[in-house]
């Protein structure tokens, strides 16, 4: 017997796919989604795979009575095909209707509220589907723990232009919680007393249960837990339901498990950095051998290794191992350069045409110190010097020390004019009435921390400030100039506390809260010109919203109690004489404080002409952004800031005193490693009046950190 196979080989597709009929759609979108191309096999497999692409896209889009017929022709030599996709779109299909039907409970209108599915809007089956688990979700979070959707159909309209949508619920009935019941499995005695793991289960005994809400405080506890160590705990909540009556019982099963005892700590990923610095650090917090694993003090140790400036990943590993006893891992990543060094320049509008160079290294010898030189130079008598030098630790103790030596001499502006001010003084614009602000000195800061988050520090700031002002001319041709030279010698005393949380950069925390008080003292004692009390306080909050998104505010405030005299240096204000403390008053106006504003623009509006040249002596403002990570380097901002500075005492403060000044804009902020933010703002006043017929806005630049 013979048996004999004849086999023909499927054709090549030969040129190019043709696509046809297809006008809301373009070619090259399809072309992506088919998987047939040019040059392979044909076979009937791949050309349905491709029709239904097609057809998915047309959905997609609410085309939900096209259709797709497959062409196949002979091509310019035997054993190849071309291949023709003819597209019939038909008409774009909305959403007619949407009926629900047995929500007794719930009306119609409340649900529809939850679904982002429309009537005449096309209809989506993504979104379809993840209205049906909202749906489910509101019910839930009402009571209704065993809502179910018993049916979901969609159909065409007679004339087949529209679509109705109908969804069939059974709620069942709703509960209440009747009562908690623990039991709870522990090796010796419990973690945490019965009284304090009820107290915190929401809903509370007799309210509406609420499932949303009680997974949250299901969380809540495990995180109790975990944070004194029992990362081997398991929680089962076991509901009971009472369907005649509508309560549920709920018995809360806890076995703590063991609490996970260090053995070794592997320190991984450094390779500059000296692992000494890294065990310090984990040391001070009792994170090593033969310590429980406390998840409170690894979230403080991610939090201070971030903060050194030179990690930029941070991860705390427990090994798989079993048994009680495991091995730490602690994953770090090292950014790639901690040096920088960087030569810029640029014009701004307070110091006109300037160049600017700074070099510093983070990590001097992976020891964590750090240092720092910055030099500036302008027209307009911009000067600055500045040398910054930093460690986290002296003497294996943890009490850091930072120096700063400066000299720097500035131009600043005066705004509205003195002719608004001062007698006498006419043809004074204030684009070219200006002073020049010079300081030199040295500060000297020692803190550490005292308890879990908070901190102390002092520091010794010694200063020698003058201030000249710029010849102008009186209205009989006189020129007149003054020239006040200061000396400042305080110490001031500082609280903190800190849980911010840091995942990827130091400029950027996720969630947590910064705040500080200070008190600074000036004179008495210690000797020097200016004798003054000066109280502040500054506060910023971050929370992370939606993945990697964070809203984070600020406020900042300040009082000045002069206790210096204050005299006359000069015949420049007969009618408001210069301050002696003029360089510890308040000015706020730019990128660190109210935005869309020059800098030290907003001052008081007290004076005896409507307008007071020193500054104040109170000042409050806020900051509130919205930051949107748009890479590891790069991050957008959108602001709204809002202050104002005083001079009344605050007990002849009024409502219509406070006169508060608000700007809003948006920026961009690259961070170049080693220490270096840029941030390139610009923001728009919304209550300039004192600068007449000019609501314009303002770009702010700015290397280094804002709050």
């Amino acid at each position: 017997m013979l048996l004999i196979f004849n086999v023909k080989e499927s054709p090549k597709i030969e040129g190019r796919i043709n696509i046809i009929g297809n006008e809301k759609i373009k070619f090259g979108k399809i072309k992506e989604a088919i998987t047939l191309r040019p040059g392979e096999i044909y076979n009937q497999r791949l050309s349905w795979r491709s029709e239904q692409a097609i057809l998915q896209l047309y959905k997609e889009e609410g085309y939900y009575l096209a259709s797709v017929k497959v062409y196949t022709d002979p091509g310019s030599e035997a054993d190849v095909v071309s291949v023709t996709f003819e597209v019939s779109e038909g008409e774009r299909i909305k959403i007619q209707e949407i009926n629900l039907g047995g929500n007794e409970g719930i009306s119609s209108e409340k649900l529809r509220k939850r679904m982002k599915t429309r009537v005449d809007k096309r209809f989506d089956e993504a979104i379809f589907e993840e209205d049906l688990s909202r749906i489910l979700t509101f019910y839930q979070d009402s009571g209704y723990a065993q809502a179910k959707l018993v049916k979901h159909e969609k159909s065409f309209t007679e004339d087949e232009i529209g679509i109705i949508i109908d969804i069939e619920i059974d709620e069942g009935p709703q509960y209440i919680i009747n009562e908690y019941d623990m039991k709870v499995s522990h090796s010796e005695k419990p973690a945490f007393k019965q009284e304090k793991i009820q107290s915190m289960l929401n809903p509370a005994e007799g309210e509406i249960f609420d499932r949303g809400e009680f997974e949250k405080s299901i969380l809540g506890i495990k995180q109790l837990y975990n944070e004194e160590g029992y990362v081997l705990m398991t929680l089962n909540p076991i509901p009971s339901y009472n369907e005649s009556e509508g309560f549920v019982d709920f018995l809360i099963e806890i076995d703590e498990g063991n609490v996970i005892v260090i053995d070794q700590i592997k320190i991984n990923g450094l390779v500059k950095t000296k692992k000494k610095v890294i065990r310090r650090e984990l040391d001070q917090l009792k994170i090593k051998t033969g310590e429980f694993l406390d998840m409170k003090a690894l979230r403080k140790a991610r939090q201070r290794l971030f903060q050194m400036g030179f990690l930029r990943n941070v991860e705390f590993v427990p090994s798989n191992t079993e048994g009680q006893r495991r091995n730490l891992n602690v994953n770090l990543d090292e950014s790639p350069r901690t040096g920088m060094f960087s030569l810029g320049g640029g014009y701004g509008s307070e110091g006109g045409l300037f160049g600017i160079a700074e070099v510093g290294e983070n990590n001097l010898m992976g020891q964590a110190y750090n240092i720092h030189l910055k030099g500036e130079v302008g027209t307009w008598y911009r000067r600055t010097a500045e040398l910054r030098l930093g460690t986290p630790w002296i003497l294996g103790s943890p009490t850091r020390a930072n120096m700063r030596i400066y000299n720097n001499t500035f131009t600043r502006r005066y705004y509205r004019g003195l002719t608004s001010y001062s007698s006498g003084l006419t043809d004074i614009s204030y684009r070219h009435v200006r002073y020049i602000d010079s300081r030199k000195g040295v500060s000297l800061t020692l803190g550490r921390p005292i308890f879990e988050d908070i901190d102390a520090s002092i520091r010794f700031r010694n200063e020698d400030a003058n201030v000249k002002h710029r010849k102008t001319t009186q209205g009989g041709g006189v020129e007149l100039e003054n020239y006040l030279d200061r000396f400042t010698r305080s110490l001031t005393l500082m609280l903190s506390r800190d849980t911010r949380d840091y995942r990827t950069s130091l400029y950027h925390p996720i969630s947590g809260a910064y705040g500080t008080i200070s008190y600074e003292y000036s004179g008495g004692f210690l000797g020097a010109d200016n004798n003054f009390r000066k109280y502040s306080l500054d506060f910023s909050w971050f929370l992370k919203t939606w993945q990697n998104f964070v809203f984070a505010s600020h406020l900042s405030g300040g009082i000045l109690d002069s206790r210096t005299s204050a005299t006359s240096s000069g015949s420049y204000y007969d009618s408001y004489r210069i301050d002696p403390l003029y360089f510890e008053r308040f000015w706020i106006g730019g990128i660190d404080t109210v935005r869309g504003y020059e800098d030290f623009e907003i001052v008081p509006t007290d004076g005896p002409r409507g307008y007071n040249p020193n500054g104040g002596n109170k000042q409050i403002y806020a900051n509130f952004e919205y930051r949107v990570p748009v890479s590891p380097q790069l991050t957008g901002v959108l602001f709204f800031d809002v202050g104002n500075v005083w001079q009344q005492s605050l007990s002849n403060l009024s409502r219509s005193d406070l006169n508060f000044k608000k700007g809003v804009g948006a920026g961009i902020r690259f961070d170049l490693g080693g220490g270096m933010l840029v941030r390139l703002e610009y923001g728009f006043p919304l209550d300039r009046d004192l600068r007449v017929n000019d609501r314009s806005g303002k770009f702010h630049f700015s290397v280094g950190p804002g709050f």
